[in-house]
């Protein structure tokens, strides 16, 4: 008697069983005591993060603007801080929150107090007599529901909300001066582009008007020379304006009249990266 093929389904079957087979082996051999995989130690950094230079972290982000290596803007932010108002203001509600803390800080402890007097007495021929008194007194009263401690703790915190004041001030003001610099120094790279290709641009054009006098080019090469021209002579008061108005700014911003920075920033500079 004649056996019929296997049909495809179960030729499929065959197949599932046979890689059933083979990955239960491989299960097996990666479980078992000798087919453990090899340990990757973790880095410690993963785990335990740079301590050592947090600090040094902080205190370069304090001088954040200094990164630029850009003498003019370092003054500039230096000049803002000593003259600005706001700074000003913030310094003095500091030192007034500190002042408060130290007194609140004193009542808690004990009180001294010493007094004195002299006196001098004479009654007609008789001889005059001196009289000394001299007094200390101490007191100190026990925090016994902690009032005391509480408003230490109340000044303190006013004290510390004083010092993030000041400090958001400080970097709030730097931030508009960085800002301010460099938007100026990217206006005048602007303009002095600008004014390199109106310079191209104006010999460009001569050159195709004495072409189009030779019968080499159209008109139409002429009118689109000299509309390339005058869209760039355009921008140039635009970006004039713009710098003057970015040195008026750099220079309230420091405590100066409006064109004080003309003869020191007036001269186009690299933009600082």
């Amino acid at each position: 008697m004649n056996q019929l093929p296997p049909s495809p389904l179960r030729r499929s079957a065959t197949f599932l069983a046979s890689a059933s087979v083979v990955l239960l082996s491989a299960c097996a051999s990666l479980s078992a005591p000798g087919g453990d995989l090899p340990a990757t130690p973790v880095p410690a950094t993963w785990s335990t993060g740079p301590a050592a230079t947090a600090g040094a972290s902080a205190t370069v982000l304090a001088q954040w603007w200094q990164r630029f290596n850009d003498p003019a803007l370092s003054a500039l932010v230096t000049q803002a801080l000593q003259a600005n108002t706001s700074v000003k203001s913030a310094q003095s509600a500091l030192l007034q929150a500190r002042a408060q803390r130290d007194v609140q800080s004193a009542n808690a402890g004990p009180s001294l107090s010493a007094s004195g007097s002299a006196q001098r007495s004479q009654s007609g021929s008789a001889a005059g007599s001196n009289r000394f008194q001299a007094g200390f007194d101490a007191s100190w009263e026990p925090d016994v529901f902690g009032g005391n401690r509480a408003a230490v703790n109340a000044s303190e915190a006013d004290a510390l909300a004083a010092e993030t004041s000041l400090a958001d001030v400080q970097v709030s003001l730097a931030a508009e001066v960085a800002a301010s610099y460099i938007e100026l120094r990217g206006l005048q790279a602007r303009l002095a582009i600008a004014n390199s290709n109106l310079s191209l641009q104006s010999e460009t054009l001569q050159i195709t008007r004495w072409r189009n006098q030779a019968g080499l080019v159209s008109l139409l090469d002429v009118e689109q020379a000299v509309a390339s021209s005058e869209q760039t002579r355009a921008q140039v008061p635009a970006l004039q304006t713009s710098v003057a108005q970015s040195l008026n700014a750099l220079a309230v911003l420091t405590g100066q009249a409006p064109g004080a920075l003309q003869a020191t920033l007036g001269t186009p500079a690299a933009v600082p990266q």
